[in-house]
């Protein structure tokens, strides 16, 4: 019996225009009439997350948002205000180590940092302002004696060869670290704190409801989604997944831009809670 619906938001729970379609809010909605608690978990953080989270009714449900690949947790309150009930940012030196390599590398790199106003970045290009104009974040060129504020997850783009060689150095430090680059010729990486991911923030979830893994379905599409969609008893791959994502799934749907939420909850969920 499902009792959780965890949710991806880009490539899953929305379309363009960072528009969830009324047939995946009415679903959710009509899911939630019959006891199921609803989870956002996103790689987004708390800013970009609040515009969907209202648009399903987390907000007066009183749910969870999982943000920045589980960097931070919350829970809306009472006053429909989204609280930090858990945070975990890098480790200065971490952090340090990360941004030396990508600079030996010639990576660019873009940071979420703990304040949500500025990101550090290598140097700036396309790419860097191409997020500071999605996010908002004043860009800080990195200076490795000046730098002074925490991150919750660093995203580093550039050329094939040189993000192979930064994940071959940072896997012995164990980070966590997401492909997310559909671009030609190029890819981008997210890490987090070692340990820290979607699965994590989950499991945290799951237990305050106190709901075991079995009746949880988790809907995603990228390498982020994995873990998630490996532990809960429904791991449902959305439509335009990678092949990888969709072998590992108990189950499919449509794409995101073909309502894949939404349809599959009623078809193979509200049909059969009747």
């Amino acid at each position: 019996m499902v009792k959780l619906i965890a949710l991806d938001v880009d490539g899953t729970l929305v379309k363009k225009k960072n528009l969830v379609s009324k047939k995946n809010i009415n679903a959710i909605n009509e899911a939630r009439k019959k006891g199921v608690k609803i989870c956002i978990a996103t790689g987004r953080n708390i800013t970009r997350a609040v515009k969907v989270a209202k648009a399903i009714g987390i907000d007066l449900a009183h749910e969870y948002v999982i943000t920045l690949n589980g960097g931070a947790t919350y829970k809306y309150d009472g006053l429909a205000t989204p609280k930090l009930i858990e945070e975990h940012l890098f480790e200065m030196d971490d952090f340090k180590t990360i941004y030396d390599k990508a600079k030996q590398y010639r990576l660019s790199t873009f940071s979420y940092a703990e304040d949500p106003n500025v990101s550090y970045v290598v140097k700036k290009n396309f790419f860097t302002y191409v997020l500071k104009k999605v996010s908002g974040r004043k860009l800080i060129k990195y200076n490795r004696d000046e730098i002074d504020g925490k991150s919750y997850k660093i995203i580093i783009y550039g050329n094939k060869k040189g993000i192979a060689k930064i994940k071959e150095d940072l896997k012995p430090k164990g980070y966590e670290m997401f492909s997310w680059s559909y671009v030609p010729h190029s890819s981008n990486i997210e890490v987090n704190p070692k340990g820290v991911d979607k699965l994590y923030a989950l499991q945290k979830v799951a237990a305050n409801y106190g709901i075991d893994s079995k009746d949880i379905m988790f809907f995603g599409d990228g390498d982020n989604d994995i873990k998630a969609i490996k532990w809960v008893g429904h791991g449902i791959a959305m439509g335009n997944s990678k092949k990888d994502l969709k072998e590992i799934a108990s189950g499919s749907t449509k794409t995101n831009k073909r309502h894949g939420v939404g349809h599959y909850i009623i078809k193979e969920l509200l049909k059969s809670a009747k």
